[in-house]
């Protein structure tokens, strides 16, 4: 039996050799596209070997490129894929392109597809590179790179599940042809292979609807009242303020349910038609609202500051009045 291992040049163009439909390599399927020679140099190893097992980019796995996804079609249906291996990123130095294994049969012994996503099976490994290109500045320089690579124990590991046709879930499954026709001739793993749902751990319930009502409540312990238009010349997003987030009953009914507790509607903002009015109201006789303190706070150090520029002008007042005063310049009575 004759095998060929192949990394051809990724996605290059090609020119479609004169009467090429008649070649034996392209004679059972479309010619491959000018715009891609993948599949060219796949037919072309299946033509000279029983075997092959190329390194490709994983656009090979769900083109959609008419001819290419008929080749595909081709290959499935005659059974000559063994295996498809999704390797992890930046294995490579030149490239960081997602890629793939696909391993080619044409004398198999069995009758399904074995998918593996290798995408988290790799070890680190840090290698030094010589510069290639540039001046000498950068060709002379050697440098570190990491790129990830598969071990002997990792890469035994994807054998032996290719060889007992293995389903083991987040990692590989065996598939007949006529699951892939289902899923249109696509060999993404992640398509086929079963994952394990893990239970999503979150608080109890209770728990977050009293933390939501503990804002809620702070919310509604000062409610402001504004004359609509004044809202809106101050720059106020009124149906904002008006949202109320839980408004579905429904929903409201199951929160209720599963936790006991029913989350309070808001209560801190209304529109008034009467001109110019502002109103802020502490909502809770058991708690006095925070923004209110702040308020409050404000309120009295700007009469602070005012009061003193009161006292400042009543000084400058009675200075002023007093020589006048003294003088009879000015009668108490409001003679001159």
């Amino acid at each position: 039996m004759i095998t060929t291992i192949s990394n051809p040049p990724y996605n290059m163009k090609w020119e479609e050799p004169i009467f090429a439909q008649t070649q034996e390599r392209f004679s059972h399927t479309e010619v491959p596209p000018e715009s891609n020679a993948n599949l060219a140099f796949v037919l072309t190893a299946l033509d000279e070997s029983d075997r092959c097992i190329f390194i490709l980019p994983c656009g090979v796995l769900s083109s959609n490129n008419k001819k290419e996804k008929e080749i595909m079609k081709y290959l499935i249906e005659s059974n000559f894929i063994e295996a498809v291996i999704v390797c992890p990123d930046k294995m490579f130095e030149a490239t960081n392109i997602p890629t793939c294994i696909i391993v080619f049969d044409k004398h198999k012994t069995t009758s399904t597809i074995e998918l593996l996503d290798m995408r988290n099976k790799y070890e680190i490994e840090v290698r030094e590179q010589n510069g290639q290109f540039g001046g000498n500045s950068h060709t002379n320089r050697t440098y570190k790179k990491e790129v990830k690579a598969f071990t002997d124990q990792i890469m035994n590991e994807a054998i032996f599940c290719i060889e007992e046709r293995k389903n083991i879930a987040e990692y590989c499954k065996s598939v007949s042809i006529e699951d892939v026709k289902k899923h249109d001739y696509i060999l993404i793993p992640s398509r086929y292979i079963d994952f394990v749902e893990q239970e999503t751990l979150h608080r109890e319930y209770k728990d977050i609807v009293n933390d939501l009502n503990r804002v809620i409540r702070e919310k509604n312990n000062c409610k402001l009242t504004i004359n609509e238009t004044l809202a809106k010349n101050l720059g106020f997003d009124i149906e904002l303020y008006k949202q109320d987030h839980i408004q579905d009953k429904e929903l409201n009914d199951l929160i209720k349910q599963l936790s006991g507790e029913k989350i309070e509607k808001h209560n801190y903002f209304s529109t008034t038609k009467n001109k110019n009015e502002i109103k802020f109201e502490n909502n809770s006789k058991e708690q006095l609202s925070s923004v209110l303190i702040m308020i409050f706070n404000m309120w009295k150090q700007h009469l602070y500051y005012l009061n003193i520029e009161e006292n400042r002008y009543l000084a400058e007042l009675r200075d002023a009045l007093l020589p006048d005063l003294m003088s009879g310049k000015i009668d108490i009575g409001g003679n001159k």
